[in-house]
Parts: C-alpha cells; sequence; structure tokens
C-alpha cells in the first residue's frame, strides 16, 4: 500500500499521524474503486458525526437519517475531497450544512403548520431520549436535573443556526477554534465572535439556574 505524503493543514490539532495516514489510505482506495474501503471510514466517525447532529437538532430520528446522508453524501463526492482538511473536518462540514438546512426547512414546515392549526400525533424523541442511563438520583434531584437539562437543550435549541453550531462544536465536540474555522467556512475571528455571543446569550437564558 502507498503512505500518502500529503498531510492535511489541521492534521496536527490533536490528530496522531497514524490516524491522518490511515484517512488518506482509506481515501485513496476509495478512489481506486474499493468502496468497500469507505466502511472503515463511517465505522470510526459515525458516533461523533451522530451526536453533534443529535445536539443541533434535537431530534433521535431526524438525526440518524442526516448522519446517514452525511455518509452517503461523502461517498458521492469522495473523489472531489481535496485533502487540504482532515477527513472528519469534511464530514462534519457536510453534516453540519445537511443539517442547518434541515432545521430551515423544518422551521418554515412548522410556521405553516401553525398557520394550518397542524396534526395531532406523538411527541418525536428529542436529544435527551437518546442520553445512555446512568445511576438515577432521588426523586427531588431527579427532576431538579431533569428540568436544568431541558433548559439547557431548550436554550441551546433557541439559539440562531450559526450560534448553535459553534457552540456544539466548540463546547461539546471539543473542536479549537482552526478546526471549527474549517468545518463552517468562516474565519477563525468570525468563530469567537460567534461563540462569545452565543455564550452570552445561553447565560442570559438561563440566569435563573446559576447558584
Amino acid at each position: 500500500m502507498d503512505t500518502p505524503s500529503n498531510i492535511p493543514a489541521d492534521a496536527g490539532a490533536g490528530a496522531p499521524p497514524a490516524a491522518v495516514f490511515e484517512d488518506a489510505a482509506l481515501l485513496k482506495r476509495c478512489r481506486d474503486g474499493e468502496m468497500a474501503a469507505f466502511g472503515p471510514l463511517v465505522t470510526k466517525y459515525q458516533d461523533r458525526v451522530y451526536n453533534t447532529i443529535l445536539r443541533m437538532c434535537g431530534n433521535v430520528d431526524d438525526a440518524e437519517e442526516l448522519c446517514q446522508e452525511t455518509f452517503v453524501k461523502a461517498l458521492q463526492h469522495v473523489a472531489t475531497f481535496r485533502e487540504d482538511s482532515r477527513l472528519y473536518t469534511w464530514l462534519f462540514r457536510i453534516a453540519v450544512n445537511l443539517t442547518i438546512s434541515h432545521r430551515r426547512r423544518a422551521s418554515r414546515s412548522k410556521a405553516l403548520s401553525l398557520d394550518s392549526g397542524g396534526p395531532d400525533g406523538e411527541r418525536s424523541p428529542r436529544a435527551e431520549d437518546a442520553l445512555p442511563d446512568r445511576r438515577r438520583p432521588g426523586p427531588p434531584q431527579a427532576a431538579a436535573e431533569s428540568e436544568a437539562h431541558r433548559r439547557v437543550l431548550d436554550a441551546v435549541d433557541a439559539l440562531d443556526e450559526e450560534y448553535r453550531a459553534v457552540v456544539v462544536l466548540r463546547d461539546i465536540e471539543e473542536m479549537n477554534y482552526e478546526q471549527i474555522s474549517q468545518v463552517l467556512e468562516v474565519p477563525v475571528g468570525t468563530v469567537k465572535s460567534r461563540l462569545y455571543r452565543a455564550r452570552c446569550l445561553l447565560q442570559k437564558a438561563l440566569q435563573d439556574l446559576r447558584p
């Protein structure tokens, strides 16, 4: 197997060199017609991509569908990936763009539904429904923690798309500013200003939760 000689510009941002070479080698095999080589990449990144989408859209069913769509789209365009950034940065860019587009369509549909009265039905599963079970506290503490958690999720969900994206990528996915800049395709200064504004909005929305 040939060893890739080009290392992406963000390869040093928390990524072991071996992982970067492994991704590049698998991509080369895909481009050479071995589409099965894309499977290990899906396995490697699908949980991180799914969790980020879930935090951005707040709905389990939508997150699963958007995650699948992300990897389908990536496979369809693998030949055009320039490798000037890490593969996972590219995957997150696709995922974030798909999620933002989905939310905008959903907002328009919701507005139309409200105008027409909207259909009755069961609540769609939300992000908190997908959280792993942990040792449960006593009823009063559990109720308080559940309410606080719901308030935080609702506050993030209420942010405009550009603010929500930077909060999720920075505070949940723990990307650095340069990585977020590459995912969102905006300058680092824009990332910092959006994050500052988003945190101010969250602090204001959640100020009554502070001890």
